[in-house]
């Protein structure tokens, strides 16, 4: 188990070696910045250019443990603090040891060495960037590491370091946008790293207390053009017009510069002294107008240039204080309403970001606050108008709905804040329209329906239950989060605690499936989480236990002391039996912090916190398995909470496999929990809750129905398996595992026509039904006959037909223990009938129906088994066909001993070395083929078979030695070596053991291998079956296999005997027959014939042989095949046979026969093989784009227009 949890505690990992990281960064930093006099080791001077960071070099010094020299030190620097994004507080105590040095190296380099920013190349480097870019990009790292916020602390604050900083941007600006610099650097502007920083920067200079008048150099002229709309107030100093300029350009921006530009114009604009210049009122204009003339216009507007208005609007109205606002707050809010119901493109194109709705969210609650505060001397009848702000609130509840996380964030934030300045009047009506709105279409249902949890315990006890199919998971998303918002802000009203409880409860039981079938509920129950790990922060002891554990709707089998008690059992199911692992984790933060701030009210709360730990239920596997057990082993409460919650969505009732599996292993450890006089109402009370009846009603079963039902029934497999059996009377069966079975089969369970009935989820009807018979073989007494399990051996039976091959590993399984628990006559007369299933069945069938291959698995493993050796630990090494698992080497020992069975398995054997089946899985043929290769070259030199059974084996094994794919060429060429190797040494077929050794080493791709094959099959007269192998290679297999194989084939005729030749070609012919119309052959023959044609070697006396006349005559069948290759094939084949005069007119006939088929690629093929031999204007004349109807005539003057050059050259062959 370590190695799956050792992914996990990451978190403990860095702290550990946090120290060492920092140390290597400490020593980094100096090397990185300067560097060391050669004649002056004590001093070092800074650098002014480094080479540039590759993401490349990142990817692969993630992890590197040494110090790299300086070409990668800006790399390893980048790795090194990057390491810290999950826990950046551990940077916190050396936090100014690591960013001053760079900060002091970023001012040393401005004020001195400012004209030495262009980017250079170097021979041995490659680009080198200039320091401060370097700089840029490591203190961004730590921004984003660390946030903004925290490294801007950092920075020189100094008034004097105002006009440098301007002056270096936009020197640096014009410098990269120069053609030197664009031909140095191949890009545009300075990097996004550098202007996100030094407008970080310049916004943190931006708050200097001196006006900016005062330290500005006047008549200075900037290369930073504004907004053609813009208008600049009179007066205003040079300094504010560079740094307004400055934000203006980057406001626009699609990168993350756009965040600390609309910080420096927020704080410029408000200023004391821009205030007095009227500044603000100048940039609030332009922005009003700027979104006002992009609403009207057909044509989209930029959406990052909205976004960036939007979000200085945003900082503006949160920045500013009423005084300043108050003239803007009802212009904005027309302006957000307008741009809320315009719907021109322009606006739509806004309206369709999230990022800009979650703005318009964040204006419309800093309108809201400002509303609520506003002062008696800005009052007005307007900002007093109560409509204001119930429009702000019918907007702000309606994005709750939003299909956005951000923006129910935002919306969800802004209720909770507003609701700060609420009186208690409105902050109650809040909180109840929230309520109410969670009510809407959430349906009460009975628990018959569904799984019900504690319901399951209560002895007929009937209860209602919430149904939130119908609801919108989103807008409950919105809802809940808003609520937690409001208990973490403590806005909510104290006598409306008790329903914000009971709602975030019923929210940490939300789940709803997509249509495609994946969850929509996590975001649910993570805002619940939070909600109650806000509750538990925010409020008091004394607060909780004020509210009545009777006025929250909790399960009814269970009793609470207090609240607090029952959101801890809440949190506890939570946080073992959630399917999602940050919910899992949220839920146990929660109880952490529940059980912490709130002592001596949960029932052994601390030993419960240190079992559902953060980390511990990091792995779902583990949170169930282990930690469900352990806390259900603390107290009552737990067990019936955990109980109830394992016949739940969370587990046995999910829709992940997985999980119903875990689930199912867990219930039974449970049992063990609830003691003698009370353990699970077993098998009875748990089989009612599948609704089998409807299963049958309908005649088939429902996605959600069948995952139900499949859960279900791993549970009572596991109830079997622990031997719950409840009272006799209660259960009405026999006190037996076997009558468990019959008791389900009562109730219409443990029928084996839900494997019909379940349609494509048989799968899982399968994997139920088996688990059940593999549980009772488990539990039942030593043996039985097949007549006291013969309904059992139907269902078994029934699952092995219709398995696949995810699910026959567990029917081997299962049919292995099933068989054990039969007596020694049962065993033998169930393995003779399934073998008799097996011969006698047709190919890839069995008699009684279903697949052959999976039968085959079954009687191999449970021939294995009966010898007391299971070869195959992992059973899916027995999911191939015919006889892998029936002939293994132990099994064969069994049947060298029984010469009736081994007589019996020679057919399957043979029809197994020539199975080609391609099904659902594709090619199960070939896996077939192998195995089968692997018994014969196991058992051939055991004399096991007689010599007539070794001959055909042995001729089939060199067919597969020359087929097209490679694995079983090479198994079949393992097979022969050893089968000579065997042979007497005098024997004329073999030379020496040597000559054998020497062919070992042979590719078989190798023209040679192929020639030596081809004379070892002419030699021991198995030319016909190796031939059909051989046509697979030299037809249809790859390039370098086609041609060699086509070589070794003429080099072999260049040796053999004209009888030799004879009988290859009447081999091919019968092959080409045998397969017409669609026999797996067809095509490879007639293209390995046409080869033959082609170069001569089928000699004239042959081609006028009747066999030939007749494969003439049987290729019209061929005519109707839909596979254009093989309709290629045979034009290829009409076409060759046109050099043979005694075949030439039946040929030429057959292909102007084939100029009106209804494909048009074979009439092109056809007119022309045509053209080559008879090239006649008529052929040329005709139209093969017309319908065939329309065509039939032409053809027919074309044909007949040839009919005299065809009687003549029929008459004169040489001709």
């Amino acid at each position: 188990m370590e190695d799956e949890y050792q992914g996990e505690d990451v978190e403990v990992k860095l702290q550990r070696d946090s120290a060492r990281i920092i140390q290597r960064l400490k020593v980094s930093i100096p090397l990185f910045l300067r560097k060391r006099h050669s004649s002056n080791p004590n001093h070092a001077f800074l650098r002014t250019h480094v080479r540039q960071a590759n993401t490349e070099k990142i990817e692969k010094l993630v992890g590197r443990e040494v110090i790299s020299p300086f070409p990668d030190m800006l790399v390893l620097i980048w790795i090194q603090i990057d390491t810290f994004q999950e826990w950046p507080q551990l940077l916190d105590p050396t936090l100014e040891q690591l960013v001053t040095p760079f900060i002091s190296a970023f001012v040393e380099h401005i004020k001195n060495h400012s004209n030495l920013y262009q980017v250079t190349s170097s021979h041995d480097e490659g680009y080198v960037d200039p320091l401060p870019r370097a700089i840029c990009k490591v203190l961004y790292i730590l921004c984003k590491v660390r946030g903004p916020k925290v490294i801007a602390r950092f920075f020189s604050n100094e008034p004097a370091l105002l006009e440098p900083m301007l002056d270096a941007t936009e020197l640096w600006d014009a410098n990269t946008k120069s053609a030197e610099g664009r031909l140095a650097t191949g890009k545009e502007s300075q990097t996004w790293e550098e202007k996100y920083i030094m407008l970080l920067w310049l916004s943190y200079l931006a708050l200097t207390p001196f006006d900016l008048a005062s330290i500005s150099t006047p008549n200075v002229e900037t290369n930073l053009p504004l907004p053609g709309t813009f208008v600049l107030p009179d007066e205003i100093p040079n300094a504010s017009h560079r740094l307004l300029a400055l934000g203006l350009i980057n406001l626009s921006s699609a990168s993350k510069e756009r965040e600390p530009a609309v910080l420096l114009l927020v704080r410029l604009s408000l200023r004391p002294d821009m205030q007095q210049l009227s500044l603000h009122q100048h940039c609030m204009e332009w922005a009003l107008s700027s979104l006002v003339s992009g609403q009207g216009g057909n044509e989209p507007t930029s959406i990052y240039h909205c976004n960036g208005i939007l979000s200085y609007l945003s900082g503006f109205f949160r920045s500013g204080d009423i005084h300043t606002v108050a003239p803007f707050i009802i212009s904005t809010l027309q302006c957000m309403q307008d741009l809320k119901n315009n719907r021109s493109i322009a606006t739509m194109d806004i309206l369709e970001s999230a990022v800009a709705r979650k703005l318009i969210v964040k204006i419309y609650r800093h309108l809201a606050v400002h509303l609520l505060s506003g002062s008696p001397s800005v009052a007005t009848d307007q900002l007093d108008d109560p409509e204001l702000l119930n429009s702000i609130f019918d907007d702000l509840l309606t994005w709750l709905g939003d299909h956005d996380n951000p923006v129910r964030f935002a919306a969800s934030k802004a209720l909770s804040v507003v609701a700060q300045k609420l009186d208690q009047d409105m902050n109650v009506q809040l909180v109840d329209d929230l309520v109410q709105n969670l009510q809407e279409n959430a349906l009460l249902a009975q628990p018959e329906s569904t799984i019900t949890g504690s319901d399951f315990y209560a002895s007929g006890e009937q209860s209602t239950k919430r149904n939130l199919s119908a609801v919108d998971p989103l807008h409950w998303h919105g809802l809940i989060l808003t609520l937690a918002h409001l208990l973490y802000r403590r806005s909510a009203p104290e006598g409306r605690l008790a329903i914000i409880i009971e709602s975030l409860i019923h929210a940490l039981d939300f789940e709803q499936r997509s249509p495609m079938g994946t969850s929509i509920g996590t975001g649910v129950r993570d805002a619940a989480c939070f909600g109650i790990w806000s509750l538990a922060r925010k409020y008091s002891t004394k607060e909780l236990l004020q509210i009545s554990s009777s006025d929250v709707r909790a399960r009814a089998s269970c009793t609470y002391a207090s609240v607090i008690e029952i959101m801890a059992t809440e949190l506890v199911l939570t946080a073992t039996l959630d399917p999602e692992g940050n919910v899992r984790r949220g839920a146990s933060a929660a109880l952490q912090e529940l059980v912490g701030r709130h002592p001596d009210c949960v029932s052994n709360g601390i030993r419960l916190i240190q079992i559902v730990d953060y980390y511990a239920v990091g792995l779902r596997s583990r949170a169930m398995a282990d930690v469900t057990i352990q806390a259900a082993a603390l107290d009552k409460v737990y067990l019936d909470v955990l109980s109830a919650g394992l016949l739940s969505w969370r587990a046995i009732n999910s829709p992940t496999t997985a999980i119903r599996h875990d689930s199912a292993s867990v219930i039974g450890h449970m049992v063990r929990l609830h003691g003698p006089n009370r353990k699970f109402l077993s098998l009875f009370r748990l089989s009612e809750t599948i609704d089998t009846p409807m299963i049958h009603r309908q005649g088939r079963a429902t996605s959600r129905t069948a995952e139900q039902w499949h859960g279900l029934c791993l549970a009572l497999a596991a109830l079997i398996c622990e031997d719950c059996i409840g009272p006799t009377s209660l259960l009405r069966c026999i006190p037996s595992p076997q009558g468990n079975l019959i008791l389900l089969e009562e109730h219409g369970i443990f029928n084996k026509e839900h494997i019909t009935a379940f349609g494509k989820w048989s799968e899982l009807a399968i994997e139920a039904l088996c688990s059940l018979i593999a549980a009772a073989s488990i539990r039942s007494r030593p043996t039985y006959t097949l007549e006291q399990v013969r309904y059992h051996l139907d269902v078994l039976e029934a699952s092995i037909r219709r398995c696949t091959r995810q699910s026959l590993v567990l029917v081997v399984r299962t049919a292995v223990s099933f068989v054990k628990k039969l007596d020694e006559q049962a065993q033998q007369s169930l393995i003779r009938a399934w073998l008799t299933d097996i011969h006698e069945g047709r190919s890839g069938q069995l008699r009684s129906g279903g697949s052959k291959i999976n039968l085959v698995t079954v009687v191999g493993a449970v021939l294995q088994d009966r010898l007391g050796h299971l070869v195959h630990q992992d059973l899916s090494a027995l999911q191939v066909d015919v006889l892998v698992a029936l002939l293994s080497k132990e099994s064969t020992i069994e049947c060298h001993q029984d010469l009736n069975l081994r007589e019996r398995l020679k057919r399957p054997l043979i029809d197994a070395l020539q199975d080609y089946t391609i099904d659902s899985r594709g090619d199960i043929g070939s896996e077939i083929r192998l195995a089968a290769t692997e018994i014969i070259d196991r058992t051939t030199n055991e004399s096991w078979w007689d010599h007539s059974f070794n001959h055909e084996a042995i001729g089939i094994v060199y067919g597969l030695a020359t087929e097209k794919l490679d694995k079983v060429r090479e198994c079949a060429w393992n097979c022969i070596r050893r089968y000579l190797d065997a042979l007497s040494l005098g024997d004329k077929r073999v030379k020496s053991a040597q000559d054998i050794d020497r062919r070992a080493s042979w590719s078989t791709y190798r023209v040679e291998y192929f020639v030596f094959i081809l004379k070892l099959a002419r030699r021991d007269h198995s030319v016909a079956p190796m031939i059909q192998g051989f046509v697979t290679s030299a037809s249809v297999g790859s390039e370098v296999l086609v041609r060699n194989s086509r070589i070794a084939l003429l080099r072999f005729f260049n040796d053999c005997s004209a009888n030799d030749v004879s009988l290859i070609n009447e081999t091919l012919v019968h092959m080409i027959q045998a397969g017409v119309p669609n026999g797996r052959l067809l095509r490879p023959g007639m293209e390995m014939l046409s080869f033959l044609l082609d170069v001569g070697l089928v000699p004239q006396q042959q081609a006028s042989l009747s066999h030939w006349r007749a494969l003439l005559y049987g290729m019209a069948q061929v005519h109707a095949s839909t596979d254009i290759p093989t309709l290629q094939a045979v034009v290829a084949l009409y076409s060759s046979l046109l050099g043979y005069h005694d075949l030439y007119k039946t040929a030429i006939s057959k292909l102007y026969l084939l100029l009106c088929h209804r494909y048009p690629s074979i009439r092109l093929a056809a007119a022309t093989a045509l053209w080559v031999v008879d090239p006649n204007e008529k052929l040329k004349a005709l139209d093969l784009s017309l319908p065939s109807r329309l065509l039939r005539p032409d053809v027919q003057k074309a044909y007949g227009y040839s009919q005299r050059a065809i009687d003549m050259k029929c008459r004169n062959p040489s001709h």
